[in-house]
């Protein structure tokens, strides 16, 4: 087994960008980005908005395609297990 090499100063944050460039910003480490981050946005917002309303009610309906080997095609609320065509009159068996 090959021995660990890797120190706990060598390992950075994945995404951040390493110093050793010349003229690279100072790396920041993951709790300090987030602190940064905090404070850019804390700065603009006075609180949470708060906005009450009525609240309504909603029917959902499931609708169903039906399509005829004829090449007919047609909507149903409820799902049949035969349905007879309106173009051909032929009584076919639902399928899903």
């Amino acid at each position: 087994m090959k021995p660990r090499t890797a120190r706990l100063g060598d390992i950075r944050a994945a995404g951040v960008r390493s110093a050793s460039r010349p003229g690279a910003p100072p790396v920041k480490s993951p709790p300090q980005m987030l602190e940064s981050a905090f404070h850019r946005h804390a700065g603009k917002d006075d609180g949470i908005l708060v906005q009450e309303d009525e609240l309504g009610s909603v029917t959902a309906q499931h609708l169903y395609k039906m399509r005829c080997e004829c090449g007919r095609s047609w909507f149903e609320l409820e799902l049949p297990k035969l349905v007879k065509c309106p173009a051909c009159q032929r009584i076919n068996l639902v399928s899903v």
